[in-house]
């Protein structure tokens, strides 16, 4: 993966860029958030470890930079001096983790996990298809009246397929015209390319809305597939894609479900009641406090309940979340109700 260091003590900066570079990664080191902007403006980086004193401009003004500017980019903050106060509202301003300094390569590696299952979001599932060819199949070969969504130019569409131009400003345009199509069909399907689009203009939450409501329309009367660039959509938007393809209550859901150290500790707590102790080793943690974040954001979401003395346990709400998340392993491997989400292609890399 592409990592940016962003510290103004020039040891650390070796230290960390050695041990990132010896296991695989490729690595930029700079010593200020200035000098970060500038390698984000010219460069794709998929993860950043940033100290909180990044220089004369706060870590946390970067943060807010990044989160605005490359939301793809998963934040890392490196704490010394600081309290865990501070780290902790990093997390709640967006950061994907925190690290204590002096840092040790295991805790390193762990992030380093982290972050992996994170991108793998974007490029988990079928191999990357062309909607416009996916559409003609469902609709040659599945019998389908198929609706493709997608930005124009599209070149030729099989006889049972209509298209209508994706335009990413109106999500409720789409809802409609997807119903109007649907309605009076027995069976029909639904392709939507380039949800990146739609994502990068509306909230997590109403493109989910809008995903929830397609799925709903086309129960008992077919597939509906989803077709993204895995160069462009974040991480937490491709989840929130396909919990909303797989559930009714998918935004209820979606903040813990888009973490995976939250993830972690919703598994182990679908074995059965948990310690503190057993939810920091479930997810891999040795920080005390960080864990103690997560299962506040479990709790505060309603998922996971817990009394003074008690062990943590999954609420109805927490057992309908680990449903979506088994849910989303049986979309990934092509099994269940026949809907999908996929990475696209140009249609001039698909061979004919």
């Amino acid at each position: 993966m592409r990592v940016l260091i962003v510290d103004d003590n020039l040891e650390f900066r070796e230290e960390l860029t050695t041990l990132l570079g010896d296991s695989g990664q490729t690595v930029t080191a700079v010593s200020s958030a200035l000098e970060a902007t500038a390698a984000l403006e010219g460069g794709e980086f998929d993860v950043m470890f940033t100290d909180l004193m990044a220089g004369r401009r706060s870590a946390m003004d970067l943060l807010g930079t990044a989160r605005d500017r490359w939301p793809r980019l998963l934040v890392v903050m490196l704490t010394a001096n600081v309290t865990v106060e501070t780290a902790v509202q990093a997390l709640q301003q967006g950061a994907f983790d925190y690290l204590r300094k002096p840092i040790r390569p295991d805790q390193v590696q762990r992030v380093l996990e982290l972050v992996s299952q994170q991108l793998a979001l974007t490029r988990a599932g079928a191999e990357p298809l062309d909607p416009v060819r996916y559409a003609n199949t469902l609709a040659a070969e599945g019998g389908y009246e198929v609706l493709l969504i997608s930005p124009p130019p599209v070149h030729a569409t099989a006889e049972r397929v209509s298209h209508l131009p994706l335009d990413p400003e109106n999500p409720f345009r789409i809802h409609e015209a997807v119903e109007d199509f649907v309605e009076p069909k027995d069976k029909a399907a639904v392709v939507l390319a380039s949800v990146e689009q739609l994502l990068a203009r509306h909230r997590e939450e109403e493109i989910s809305a809008l995903l929830e409501g397609i799925r709903a329309l086309l129960e008992g009367k077919g597939p509906f597939a989803v077709g993204y660039d895995p160069n462009k959509i974040t991480a937490t938007g491709a989840l929130a894609v396909r919990a909303s393809i797989v559930s009714s209550d998918a935004r209820t859901t979606l903040d813990s479900l888009a973490n995976p150290i939250r993830r972690l500790v919703l598994r182990r707590l679908a074995d059965g009641p948990c310690s503190f102790t057993q939810a920091m080793e479930a997810a891999h943690l040795d920080d005390t406090s960080l864990i103690a974040f997560h299962l506040r954001k479990l709790t505060e979401s309603g998922l996971v309940t817990h009394v003074a003395r008690e062990r943590y346990r999954l609420t109805s709400r927490g057992e309908g979340a680990i449903k979506v998340l088994n849910s989303i392993d049986e979309l990934d491997s092509g099994k269940g109700s026949g809907n999908r989400i996929f990475p696209s292609t140009s249609p001039r890399q698909v061979p004919s």
